[in-house]
């Protein structure tokens, strides 16, 4: 089997069958759909298992709610096919031919395979263009060098949907999502990066992501910059076991763009004072990368300083 198509399922009725039927209805049929209902409280059990009686290709796994990130896992452990594809069960594919086009990508048997997405607006109906682009050459570069331009020119992103990846690349180097934590992407992919030898990249977008009130990533709290700071952390200690090497260099420059989160995030909430002192900590990350939002963050800091940084970014977003 080509594909495994993993969807954790958590209250997600009302987008749920447009996720699944943008599946079923892929030209290439070599794949399965893993639906990990999380413990959901809507009919979002009920509407899996109808899909899981209507076609064999679907299998749905029913669980305790335990978050995105076991969800994940779970349905990683239950899968078969030669390449991981996660899925967002509020998102959908964005027309009948991303299976043949992926498949046509993994005849080199590459580790990762990206492709570019869009964003759709709720709100309004309207499919924003995709911001970036896949124009950097490959033939001959190593991953590392390969990732280095995407993070220079704002083309690379942790995110699990935004690419496939063999799943034997997952399970030989025991790679799993950490749960309890906001944005466990980005933590996850590291490891990715770490770990993998190939890649290749569709410069073409085959994915729609869903922009809707009320998501997780649109609801911006404490717990994302304590869990952001967290990340931050947990993998400036793991880079420290490793060699200066290329591959270190591309998540330290990642990371440097993730501490410019940080103090947006930080920027934009109330009561967070007692994180300062761990937000100025890190100042040191924005050294790493030659990302055009990194180098303005570190020219500010130079010149302002952290806490300069920050009251600029304040005013910025109450001139909007």
């Amino acid at each position: 089997m080509k594909f495994s198509i993993i969807l954790p399922c958590y209250n997600v009725e009302k987008y749920i069958r447009a996720c699944i039927d943008s599946i079923l209805q892929q030209t290439y049929k070599d794949f399965e759909v893993i639906l990990v209902d999380d413990g959901a409280r809507d009919s979002t059990p009920q509407i899996c298992d109808e899909y899981a009686e209507k076609d064999t290709r679907v299998r749905t796994i029913h669980k305790p709610n335990g978050g995105q990130a076991d969800a994940r896992n779970i349905g990683l452990e239950a899968a078969q096919g030669d390449y991981i594809c996660y899925v967002d069960s509020d998102d959908f594919l964005a027309n009948d031919n991303v299976l043949q086009l992926l498949a046509d990508k993994t005849d080199g048997n590459p580790d990762i395979v990206h492709y570019k997405f869009q964003e759709w607006f709720e709100s309004d109906g309207h499919i924003a263009p995709c911001r970036f682009d896949y124009r950097i050459p490959t033939k001959g570069r190593s991953v590392a060098d390969i990732y280095c331009d995407l993070i220079d020119k704002d083309a690379y992103y942790n995110s699990a949907w935004s690419k496939i990846i063999r799943r034997g690349l997952l399970m030989e180097n025991e790679i799993r999502f950490e749960k309890g934590i906001v944005g466990e992407d980005n933590e996850w992919y590291y490891h990715v990066v770490m770990a993998a030898k190939s890649l290749a990249l569709v410069d073409e977008p085959l994915y729609i992501y869903r922009r809707r009130q009320g998501s997780t990533t649109t609801a911006i709290t404490r717990k994302n910059l304590v869990d952001q700071l967290h990340v931050l952390d947990k993998w400036e200690k793991i880079l420290q076991t490793k060699a200066t090497d290329s591959r270190t260099s591309v998540v330290r420059s990642s990371l440097a763009k993730q501490y410019c989160s940080a103090l947006i995030i930080y920027a934009g909430l109330k009561d967070v004072s007692d994180l300062y002192p761990e937000l100025k900590r890190k100042s040191h990350m924005l050294r790493y990368s030659r990302n055009k939002r990194v180098i303005v963050f570190r020219r500010m800091k130079r010149l302002l300083g952290i806490k300069g940084v920050i009251v600029a970014l304040k005013t910025a977003k109450r001139l909007r």
